[in-house]
């Protein structure tokens, strides 16, 4: 029987340089309500609007800030998840 991976896809593109592109077990972003959103594995397909705070990402144990960003967009779909950054 096959099992679903426990990590996603992740990209995160800032106007000029991708700032990660590799695996991610958990994600947090923050939205404009001033939340933070937490994608897992295999989340509800979505757009979201960002809000302005950290993108913090976690790999296994280790924890790592990906960004501070002012604004972006957030699309996750088919356990892939791109983040377009306004940093």
């Amino acid at each position: 029987m096959a099992h679903k991976e426990d990590s996603f896809k992740l990209t995160v593109l800032s106007e000029k340089i991708i700032l990660y592109d590799g695996r991610c077990d958990v994600l947090f972003v923050p939205s404009v309500k001033k939340d933070v959103i937490v994608v897992l594995p295999y989340h509800t397909p979505m757009i979201m609007k960002l809000g302005e705070g950290k993108v913090v990402m976690k790999l296994g144990r280790e924890k790592r800030d990906l960004a501070t960003v002012k604004s972006g967009l957030l699309h996750v779909k088919n356990n892939e998840v791109q983040l377009l950054t306004n940093l």
